[in-house]
């Protein structure tokens, strides 16, 4: 037997079509998350969305001109279990300190996987210019200055209702220990030192 080859034991099948399209959807969102952070650090423009949730973590992040307020992600057209409520981060520019991004897959006969990037650190961490997420969950330790809240009068046929029925926003904002469970990512411009990506069974 050849070394390192994989071995299938027992009557079971595994369906190559299965397999391929599993194995393909994580190299989508890994193709997906590189055109937005770039092969060589930068990237100008770019978006994920679409590929399923995945998770933002980070040491610190730090940013100047914050923007919060409520959305719907999905496709309306296809019915209530097709759209979620969101929190959409705007931030004007950012600083992060140990960025990690990351996204559960399963291959199988492969198993679970992990495909993971990360960037930046305490001494070259990240920057990102014209930062745009939504967001199902938001957690960690923050500190606003000059932080505004507003909840507004909307009529429920508004189309816009969810953004603007609340509203916060900040001069700078500070977020140590985040995580942030991800369905839409965008920037103008990312910097992103000490780049990394793999895949990481679990």
């Amino acid at each position: 037997m050849n070394e390192g080859a994989l071995v299938l034991q027992g009557q079971g099948r595994t369906s190559k079509k299965w397999f391929f399209t599993a194995l393909l959807s994580g190299l989508i969102f890994l193709g997906g998350l590189l055109a937005v952070l770039g092969i060589n650090g930068v990237a100008v423009a770019a978006t994920v969305g679409g590929i399923g949730k995945f998770n933002v973590s980070f040491k610190q992040m730090q940013g100047t001109g914050f923007k919060l307020y409520g959305s719907l992600y999905g496709d309306p057209s296809k019915g209530e279990d097709h759209v979620k409520p969101v929190f959409v981060n705007e931030i004007d520019k950012v600083t992060i300190q140990d960025l990690v991004i990351s996204k559960d897959v399963k291959i199988p006969v492969l198993g679970d996987y992990q495909v993971k990037i990360t960037a930046g650190d305490g001494n070259t961490p990240v920057h990102l210019n014209g930062l745009i997420q939504k967001a199902a969950l938001v957690q960690g330790d923050a500190v606003f200055t000059n932080m505004n809240i507003s909840e507004n009068y909307v009529t429920a046929d508004d189309p816009q209702a969810a953004s603007k029925a609340f509203t916060q926003g900040a001069d700078t904002l500070t977020i140590k220990n985040g995580s942030l469970d991800t369905h839409y990512l965008f920037q103008k411009v990312a910097n992103l030192p000490n780049l990394k990506v793999q895949f990481v069974k679990k």
